[in-house]
C-alpha cells in the first residue's frame, strides 16, 4: 500500500515550471508532427542539399514515421504517459534535428535547440525513472 501512495504522490508532484515545459514539447510535437502530413506551415526556402535531403526521408518513409513518432510522443506528453520512453524517442529526433540544422541549415538551429534543450530538462527532472538504465 505504501508504494501505490508513493506512486500516486510522485504521478501529482510536478512543478509548474515542469509541467510547462511538458505541455509546451506536447503542443510543438503534435503542431509539427501533424505538418509533416497536412502542410499547414510554410517551409522557408530549401537550398539543393536540404531539398535533397528531405526528398531522400519522403522516399524512404522516414518523414512520416517521425512524423506519427512526434505526434504520437505529443500526445503522451500531454497525457503525462509514458514520459521517460517517449523522452528517449523525442531526444533521438531532438539530436537528429540539431546535427541537421548544424550542417544543411544553420539559419533554423535555434528551434532545434529549444526543443533538444526542453527534452534535456525533462530528461534531468524524470532522472529518477533512468537510473535502472544505467546499473
Amino acid at each position: 500500500m505504501e508504494n501505490q501512495a508513493a506512486v500516486n504522490i510522485e504521478a501529482t508532484s510536478e512543478s509548474k515550471v515542469t509541467m510547462g515545459v511538458r505541455y509546451l514539447l506536447a503542443v510543438m510535437m503534435i503542431v509539427f508532427g501533424a505538418n509533416k502530413f497536412l502542410q499547414f506551415l510554410p517551409m522557408p526556402p530549401a537550398n539543393d542539399q536540404v531539398a535533397q535531403v528531405f526528398g531522400s526521408l519522403m522516399l524512404m518513409g522516414i518523414l512520416p514515421i517521425v512524423g506519427i513518432l512526434e505526434v504520437v510522443g505529443g500526445i503522451l506528453l500531454a497525457l503525462k504517459k509514458a514520459v521517460p520512453a517517449t523522452l528517449i524517442v523525442l531526444g533521438a529526433i531532438g539530436f537528429n534535428a540539431v546535427l541537421f540544422h548544424a550542417t544543411l541549415d544553420p539559419a533554423g538551429i535555434g528551434g532545434a535547440i529549444g526543443f533538444t534543450a526542453m527534452i534535456i530538462y525533462l530528461a534531468y527532472v524524470y532522472r529518477a525513472k533512468f537510473a535502472p538504465l544505467f546499473k
